[in-house]
């Protein structure tokens, strides 16, 4: 802090003028880019503005309350926002509290505030209303981000002095911002510098200098002379087929981005197959590594528990999971993760009386408490998605082929022939009988299901560790899971016996077997997704045992791709995930 104003020592500058923070930030940048008018007759699903220099989030939260005031329940904003640092969450609120009018906001906010991790966070905020996306690091790392953004509306210029930052001001950052523009694009920005203003011109800006705020002589402001038109999404009309917990979860999003879906299922009812199963287990599978798999791991799981806690529905089950440290392979992860991350704020360690009075049953061995991991019921959580506008669901509906012509696609079942602008698959372990993809394959995974009696019946949590135990659910508890080559769905015993075999590494007592389910899982041969473009048509496959982690991200990148918006991860991390990958 200086003089009661937001400090920073490293650039020595204010993070906002000493005459009212919320009042420069509307002038600036909400005047600047005239964006309450803007949003007032805004006749498309998506806007979305860019910022360089997030700071405390004044400038996201002032525009968030514009936004929520000024549109319609179903238009979404996108904001993508780029900086160096992450402020402390207690910072956040103590700062927050000291303007009135953006409390509430900031409630919101705090309650997703997002995680001090490197690269790109989405985290959905205000019902899925506003969707933000924040970019951390080093701008000569992160500027890479903007190569995949397609159709900023407004951008907010907001870094440190260009005389104390002038890495925010360049000409090669403007020109890469100017890329992201179309012909109705804006900008604004609190200095009236001439390398700055000619930098712009130099990248593409049409440039006006304006009365600055208060006693600042004046601020730019201006229009990209870009010759691109934008393209609404709701002009799109998708196909998805398959109906899992994969294909439910692209409905919903697609949906929310105000395109028209028709999602068709083979089977007579949706949330069948792999994803037919009472319960799935949501919690990640982490690395200390910064890696393009370990990346992808943290921001599909930070993502997956934001989504369903928006959602609000009582097919997510928000209890918290157990992950036991039981062998030398299972401690030295452990102890990599602790050293990478202590702050207890994605996991934290629990000795194995802790575990014990977490899970509601005496454990033996510590481990790492996931406090915001859980489950979904995943037929309850299906039947939520595909229950909102613009989603027609058809049963029994086989696909006989999918071809395409003059751009469009036309996709053929029992007879009928439709036409869309995209095409989405999520048709797990049939994926390949469709199209042919390298490093697919597919395993079987049988659970038990053993009655819910004696001590067992006292579990809170999901506990995991060789294998894994649920809380009860309809009087059973789901213990899984096998992994094999076998590709029929009879039960085989030996695949119970193996599953209670593994739970004695949880609860070494005497269980009941009541019954089993089996399901065959899309698998890749990294153990990563499929998920991108392939031929022209969307693959959305391969989450394994892991969908209810990774399909709400990956659907976040296919409609994010399909309406030019901001993607929830970084190039790298794309490129993990692409079916090209294999080739």
């Amino acid at each position: 802090m200086k003089d009661k104003s937001l400090y920073s020592e490293e650039f020595d500058d204010l993070y906002s003028s000493k005459q009212g923070a919320l009042q420069e930030s509307e002038y600036v940048f909400l005047k600047g880019n005239n964006l309450e008018e803007r949003f007032r007759e805004l006749k498309y699903v998506n806007f979305h503005i860019g910022e360089i220099g997030f700071g405390v989030g004044l400038n996201f939260l002032s525009i968030c309350k514009a936004w929520l005031e000024q549109t319609q329940n179903n238009q979404i904003l996108e904001f993508t926002s780029f900086d160096k640092y992450l402020f402390k969450s207690k910072d956040f609120k103590k700062q927050i509290q000291l303007i009135p009018e953006l409390i509430n906001y900031g409630l919101e906010f705090e309650k997703f505030y997002p995680h001090n991790i490197l690269g790109t966070q989405r985290i959905s905020l205000f019902e899925g209303r506003v969707l933000l996306n924040l970019v951390i690091g080093d701008i000569a790392v992160t500027k890479e981000y903007l190569s995949s953004l397609k159709q900023v509306d407004a951008w907010f210029l907001d870094g440190f002095s260009p005389t104390k930052n002038p890495d925010l001001w360049t000409r090669d950052l403007f020109h890469a911002i100017s890329e992201t523009c179309t012909s109705d694009s804006t900008f604004a920005t609190y200095t009236s510098s001439g390398s700055v203003k000619k930098n712009l011109i130099d990248s593409g800006f049409a440039v006006e200098k304006v009365k600055g705020f208060s006693n600042k002589r004046h601020m730019l402001r201006g229009k990209s002379r870009s010759k691109k038109i934008y393209i609404p999404s709701n002009e799109k009309k998708v196909a998805i087929i398959g109906a899992g917990i994969t294909g439910c979860t692209l409905a919903y999003v697609l949906s929310k981005r105000g395109m028209k879906v028709d999602l068709f299922e083979k089977s007579e009812s949706i949330c069948t197959g792999a994803s037919s199963h009472n319960l799935l287990v949501t919690y990640p599978r982490l690395s200390a590594h910064d890696t393009p798999f370990g990346r992808f791991s943290i921001q599909s799981y930070l993502y997956a528990i934001n989504f369903y806690e928006n959602l609000k529905t009582k097919a997510w089950k928000k209890t918290g999971v157990l992950m036991l440290s039981h062998d030398e392979a299972s401690k030295k992860r452990e102890e990599s993760l602790l050293k990478k991350r202590s702050d207890g704020k994605i996991y934290q360690y629990v000795s194995a009386k802790k575990a014990s009075e977490i899970s509601g049953i005496s454990m033996r061995y510590d481990g790492l408490y996931f406090k915001d991991a859980g489950y979904i019921l995943p037929r309850d959580m299906c039947e939520f998605l595909v229950d909102v506008p613009n989603v027609e669901v058809s049963v029994s509906s086989v696909v006989e082929n999918i071809s395409k012509e003059n751009g469009k696609f036309n996709v053929t079942i029992n007879d009928n022939t439709f036409e869309y602008s995209d095409v989405c698959l999520c048709t797990g372990s049939e994926t390949n009988k469709l199209i042919s993809l390298e490093g697919f394959n597919i395993k079987r995974g049988q659970v038990t299901h053993i009655k819910s009696e004696n001590s067992i019946s006292n579990v809170k949590v999901p506990i995991c560790a060789k294998g894994y135990i649920s809380p009860e659910i309809n009087g059973i508890h789901v213990v899984g899971s096998s992994y094999s080559n076998l590709i029929h769905t009879e039960i085989e015993d030996v695949e119970h016996a193996s599953n209670l075999e593994n739970l004695k590494i949880i609860y070494d007592e005497d269980v009941f077997v009541d019954s089993g389910k089996v399901g065959i899982r899309a698998v890749s041969k990294d153990h990563v997704p499929i998920v991108g473009k392939y031929n022209d048509l969307y693959i959305n496959t391969c989450h394994g045992s892991k969908a209810s982690v990774t399909s709400p991200i990956s659907a976040e990148i296919i409609a994010s791709t399909i309406v030019n918006g901001s993607l929830p991860l970084d190039k790298r991390e794309l490129e993990s995930l692409s079916p090209e990958r294999f080739n």
